[in-house]
């Protein structure tokens, strides 16, 4: 197990084993869970997918249009992975 922090609260990651779809966000009980049956960069994708919906129940949204939380939680994925830490500048 894994967690997080938003907004004052902790979330619980979790990855199971008998998951009928790719992960899913509860937020009353503020866990996210992942399938363990999949490949790294799937698992990956699918947290970031599943952080896309925590934060917006977060927010108070409850109505979640799955285009933008996936679309999002790819390009969040994408930031994670590719980011590097700026250089630091002579002055």
């Amino acid at each position: 197990m894994s967690s997080f922090m938003l907004a004052g609260t902790v979330w619980d990651v979790y990855e199971v084993d008998h998951l009928t779809e790719m992960g899913n966000c509860e937020p009353a009980q503020a866990m996210l869970r992942i399938s363990r049956n999949m490949p790294v960069q799937a698992k990956e994708s699918t947290f970031y997918h599943e952080l896309v919906h925590a934060i917006l129940y977060t927010m108070g949204r409850n109505d979640h249009d799955e285009v933008f939380v996936d679309s999002f939680g790819n390009l969040l994925h994408q930031f994670m992975n590719t980011f590097h830490e700026p250089e630091q500048c002579e002055e």
